[in-house]
């Protein structure tokens, strides 16, 4: 599958870098340019290539891996989404390390602002409730595997985002709706930081 991949820190470089394993085509693309990418994309390999941000969003699949004060920055109205899967990896801080701060969205949820903001994508969250490091740490036992939460409206969306994680030897367990499950996997949320890990089935 093609992949476009918004974002060229730490969780698009790690995520990258599994899809292109799992024999996907991934671009990647920040706000710099291609140019900016050119010794990353080297080390990623040959399925992983830079482009600019418009090259990235015509994919049938996009992973949102942009900081949160940035999200408004890249979903801009004239985006024509044309229903191509957004995957929303991100998280709701204003700012890392040393001084991690949360927004304060009043009610709202980050999923659901950022199916606002592309209203013609089908907007799936995912990869988001586990730090990234974790979230591809060594499991306990053999034939465990990570579990990775997904939440959206869309069935068949859902179903691509679950292939996906399944190909990087993930479990992903969906969790309903965007409203609903977004709000569990987002930063405070129930689900979010929680390390689960589920036996392989004989399909993965």
């Amino acid at each position: 599958m093609n992949i476009g991949i918004l974002g060229a820190a730490t969780v698009g470089q790690v995520l990258a870098r599994h899809l292109a394993a799992a024999g996907h085509n991934v671009m990647i693309a920040n706000s710099r340019g291609p140019e900016s990418l050119r010794d990353l994309v080297e080390q990623l390999g040959s399925r992983v290539t830079a482009g600019h941000v418009p090259e990235a969003l015509d994919n049938p699949a996009v992973i949102l891996g942009v900081p949160w004060t940035r999200v408004q920055d890249v979903l801009t109205p004239e985006i024509d989404w044309g229903g191509r899967v957004l995957i929303d990896a991100t998280n709701i801080f204003t700012s890392y390390a040393p001084h991690f701060e949360i927004d304060d969205l009043g009610g709202d949820s980050g999923s659901e602002i950022v199916a606002r903001q592309a209203p013609s994508a089908r907007v799936v969250k995912a990869f988001n409730t586990l730090p990234i490091e974790k979230m591809f740490a060594p499991v306990p036992a053999d034939g465990l595997r990570h579990v990775l939460f997904v939440a959206g409206d869309d069935a068949d969306a859902i179903a691509v985002v679950e292939r996906l994680v399944t190909d990087i030897r993930l479990a992903p367990v969906s969790i309903g709706a965007l409203a609903s499950g977004g709000r569990l996997m987002q930063l405070g949320g129930a689900l979010n930081n929680l390390e689960l890990f589920r036996a392989n089935t004989a399909q993965e």
